[in-house]
């Protein structure tokens, strides 16, 4: 009965992670073909830049407890004193998180250009900050009741859709679409603190300023790793911001998000399915996951080489239905992004698949972190030239650095990542019906 009672609870959290995913991507493809076409590329690239600035907060602020603090409290979640002592050194170091925050952004709100000239805008994108401070999504995921996440989340998205229908009706109206996001994503935020604290009996326990400290440096490891993996993308944003206008920015950030929508597609099922599955292979036999590893590499190259020749053909036309005539400029912009998904793919089969369950997670790190650091470089250099164009080049020459690395770096060592057998059409079709068998 245990066990079908934990496969009911797998389907329920899987299903719920799928309303998630759903609620992430259509409902802004509802809001956004309106909004842009009222606001234009320049306000779209204010928005955006905020939004990208402002995201740096939200990371300090989340500070990766979403699945640091799950881990603590999903080993025994009916430990009520380790899930109240868990929960009170979680708020209390994002509150601390949270007042280191609105120090720099008020430096930064007084001294970066991009900011002072659209206050009301960083103000509004700002709020999410607190948003993040009152969210419990990692308690409910801990004690597996991801279906509040799900429920919540979708519920902000509705808020905000709603909203944005009634509050903006003409250019001058940008400035709600941001207080929009955050009062919806606060409002939820708040609703799922007090939920929590009533549904769970939680209470909060003294805490001192140094245990949070202590609690913030234990976790630094981690929390980097989520800065790198984020900051070449965030980054890029801010710096064609800084260097360009927000017209510019716009541009980029239309075909960006739609990049986003078609990689995390891939990448989910990538990370999320095939990770156990490599991982018992690895625990089995050695040589086991290696050729698992092999045997996947080229079902994911063919897969995402044809997503990369839709993106090529198609991407014109989904640009001038979702934002119109004034973002014929993000076509470019999209045509090179077209191959992100696939070198991204690649990657995180040698990178999550291969070196993670090598134990070389640490190499993984400084790989990542030294290519998102070479990537500021390359981005300044091509965006005070180039522009929007630029940006997008830096995004595509960092990932295709960072593949090539993975790959030096696994073939020092003796792992052979490539098996050109494999590459044959009649092995794929093989291994695509192994691996429907396994699952």
């Amino acid at each position: 009965m245990t066990d079908i009672k934990e496969k009911k609870n797998v389907i329920k959290n899987v299903s719920s992670l799928f309303v998630v995913q759903i609620a992430n991507y259509v409902f802004p493809m509802i809001s956004i073909p309106m909004v842009v076409r009222i606001i234009g590329p320049d306000k779209f690239g204010v928005i955006n830049f905020a939004s990208a600035y402002i995201a740096y907060f939200v990371l300090l602020i989340g500070y990766g407890f979403d699945l640091t603090a799950t881990r603590k409290v999903a080993g025994d979640p009916s430990n009520a004193d380790n899930r109240n002592k868990t929960f009170s050194e979680v708020f209390y170091s994002r509150c601390i998180l949270t007042g280191i925050s609105v120090v720099l952004f008020m430096i930064s709100l007084a001294t970066l250009p991009q900011l002072k000239e659209e206050k009301m805008v960083a103000i509004f994108t700002f709020i999410t900050c607190f948003a993040t401070l009152f969210t419990q999504n990692w308690l409910f995921q801990a004690m597996q009741d991801l279906q509040k996440v799900a429920f919540l989340n979708l519920l902000s998205k509705i808020l905000f859709t709603v909203a944005i229908f009634i509050l903006i009706d003409q250019k001058d109206d940008y400035i709600w679409q941001p207080l929009s996001i955050s009062i919806a994503q606060l409002l939820i935020a708040i609703v799922s603190f007090i939920w929590s604290i009533k549904k769970y009996n939680l209470k909060f326990q003294k805490t001192s300023f140094k245990s949070c400290l202590d609690l913030l440096w234990s976790e630094k490891t981690f929390f980097l790793s989520l800065v790198t993996i984020n900051l070449y993308t965030i980054t890029n944003v801010v710096v064609l911001g800084i260097f360009q206008n927000p017209t510019q920015v716009g541009f980029y950030t239309a075909a960006q998000k739609l990049i986003g929508i078609i990689q995390a597609l891939i990448s989910i099922p990538l990370a999320q399915a095939l990770f156990p599955y490599i991982s018992k292979a690895f625990a089995e036999n050695y040589q086991k996951g290696i050729n698992i590893a092999q045997q996947l590499l080229p079902i994911v190259l063919y897969f995402t080489a044809f997503c990369t020749v839709g993106i090529l053909l198609f991407s014109p036309l989904a640009l001038r239905i979702l934002y119109g005539s004034e973002f014929d400029n993000s076509v470019i912009v999209c045509q090179i992004l077209a191959f992100i998904p696939m070198v991204v793919g690649l990657g995180t089969i040698l990178g999550i698949h291969l070196m993670l369950n090598l134990k070389l997670d640490k190499l993984f790190l400084r790989i990542t972190f030294t290519g998102a650091i070479v990537s500021i470089f390359i981005n300044i250099f091509l965006v005070s030239r180039f522009g929007y164009v630029g940006t997008a080049f830096t995004w595509l020459l960092t990932e295709l650095i960072n593949l090539s690395t993975l790959y030096v770096t696994l073939k020092n060592r003796g792992i052979e990542a490539i098996n050109l057998a494999y590459f044959r059409p009649s092995y794929i079709i093989n291994n695509v019906k192994s691996l429907r068998a396994h699952h």
